[in-house]
């Protein structure tokens, strides 16, 4: 008797009453156990959530991808200033682009 019923009548609670709400509580978080668990075997219906998911965020990587190169016209523009006043910084990366092409061509004459 250490409940009570009600808070503003403080009715103390009887032995089974206390019993029954336990019971109450009990099927309810049951209820909701079960449920949770029914929700994370449902496999066709994650993987269309995983898909759905994957899909938006290669639609979102998609999008930033088109804005970025839109501004690769804009910064191809000032390419030669730049490489006019760091000239081994130009010849680094064109060093690099070619090395990268050539391993690039290597490796699919290996493949073939």
């Amino acid at each position: 008797m250490s409940t009570t019923k009600n808070a503003a009548h403080r009715e103390p609670m009887t032995e089974s009453q206390t019993l029954r709400e336990d019971l109450d509580h009990t099927r309810q978080h049951l209820a909701d156990t079960v449920q949770e668990l029914s929700r994370r075997l449902n496999m066709p219906n994650r993987m269309k959530e995983t898909a759905a998911s994957a899909g938006h965020r290669v639609s979102d990587a998609a999008g930033q991808t088109g804005q970025l190169m839109k501004q690769v016209p804009d910064a191809m523009k000032g390419l030669p200033a730049k490489s006019k006043s760091h000239p081994k910084m130009a010849a680094a990366v064109g060093g690099a682009m070619v090395l990268g092409a050539g391993a690039v061509a290597w490796m699919a004459r290996r493949r073939k």
